[in-house]
């Protein structure tokens, strides 16, 4: 009889995985909570870490709740169903802290909630494979089927549901690897990323089911092509008209999205501004309606595209968008900015854009991160700096993934 492997949970990891000890190793264990004993299996094991799946919950804390969602620990999307709200958050702002005692950080992080734990994400990716329309499971390439996602809004689950009928009467499943869905409002694109075009009149029999509200797209060999329906999604946010269309970059929770960029525009006044990794311009707009000048910079084409369109839409004269590297462009520019903002991806910041933006004669860095471990590695690199403030922003609630705000000044470090 094969003998059971049991340990305790005496922490948690960066994705909010359970962590016990192991043959003298550490070994991470999603889904398991601190202070139970657990049964588990060995996933991997690596020279110093083991990767286990929860096996049985021997003794469970008394923090442990049912999940919401009937495919919470199959599909990898979330971490903490299983838990209060409360205590995600407590959860998260310990583990963020830990990482900021590296900077010798150890002021109170602020910690901003999501007003909406469920159906507030604007946005989902589904993938197709094997007669399956789903998401992947933690750490697989393995589709896991859902019928809704319990983070999304309410439209997007509706509209799986059309997608998941008229893809298996037609039977499609071959011909498409990945369904993107984005809602605002009440109105939603949806693009097909196919392996083989699919006929435009099978993509309208979708669309009358759909409703006026929709629009139709399909990517094929990386060329996007319109099909029918709503061409772009519009919206109002900070007074701008905003339009997306499915390729657009934006924050999947509009609700803390907004508290974000509110607590931004309390940092600058009637200023030159220089916005790095700016994306389709959205930021960059907000900040005029407060800045003297504002510059973007964005090295993506299409996003460069969309941030020239909002600016002509919005005629915003003050602002000027910049489509190239960062690392690049900084040191090019010769007017004098009192605050740089940067919202880089999760790898972060590159090295020459660190160095870039400390030979600039800024007063102040705004650093936007969804990933505070390459949050700490930059501000490592950065130099002399004061961090004003630290926030947590919890826009992606139930998942192991929250946004960081750092407000820094350049001068000699005081953290403690």
């Amino acid at each position: 009889m094969e003998n059971k492997i049991i340990t305790t949970i005496v922490d948690y990891g960066y994705d909010g995985e359970g962590v016990g000890k192991l043959n003298g190793k550490v070994c991470f264990i999603p889904y398991a909570l601190k202070g139970e004993q657990v049964e588990l299996k060995i996933v991997d094991e690596k020279k110093e870490f083991i990767h286990g799946k929860l096996e049985k919950v021997i003794l469970p804390s008394d923090k442990r709740i049912k999940a919401k969602c009937p495919y919470f620990s199959i599909c990898g999307g979330c971490s903490y169903q299983n838990i209060d709200y409360s205590e995600e958050l407590k959860i998260k702002k310990e583990l963020a802290e830990r990482q900021l005692k590296k900077l010798n950080y150890y002021n109170e992080i602020n910690v901003i909630s999501s007003p909406r734990p469920y159906s507030y994400r604007n946005k989902i990716k589904l993938f197709v494979a094997d007669k399956r329309i789903g998401l992947k499971k933690r750490n697989s390439n393995e589709i896991c089927e859902i019928d809704n996602c319990e983070l999304v809004q309410k439209q997007i689950n509706n509209t799986l549901h059309e997608i998941k009928n008229f893809v298996r009467e037609n039977n499609l499943y071959q011909k498409i690897e990945n369904i993107i869905i984005r809602q605002e409002n009440d109105e939603c694109l949806i693009n097909f990323y196919v392996k083989n075009l699919l006929k435009d009149n099978i993509l309208k029999q979708l669309y009358k089911r759909l409703g006026i509200n929709n629009g139709l797209y399909q990517t094929y060999n990386q060329k996007k092509i319109y099909v029918c329906g709503l061409k772009f999604l519009e919206k109002e946010e900070f007074s701008l008209t905003c339009r997306f269309s499915p390729y657009s970059f934006h924050q999947v929770n509009n609700e803390v999205c907004n508290m974000l960029y509110r607590r931004i525009l309390e940092e600058v006044s009637d200023e030159n501004v220089i916005n790095c990794y700016s994306g389709n311009g959205v930021l960059s707009g907000v900040l005029c309606k407060k800045c003297k000048n504002v510059t973007a910079i964005e090295l993506g084409k299409s996003e460069h595209k969309e941030a020239e369109l909002l600016k002509q839409l919005n005629n915003l004269t003050n602002l000027t968008n910049i489509n190239g590297d960062c690392g690049e462009i900084l040191p090019k520019l010769v007017d004098n900015f009192e605050t740089i903002i940067i919202d880089p991806p999760r790898k972060g910041v590159d090295k020459k854009v660190i160095q870039a933006i400390r030979d600039t004669n800024f007063k102040k860095l705004i650093y936007v991160s969804c990933n505070v471990a390459t949050l700490v590695r930059d501000l490592q690199r950065l130099g002399e700096f004061k961090i004003e403030s630290i926030e947590l922003y919890d826009m992606f609630a139930r998942t192991g993934e929250y946004e960081m705000l750092a407000i820094i000044s350049k001068s000699k470090k005081n953290n403690k």
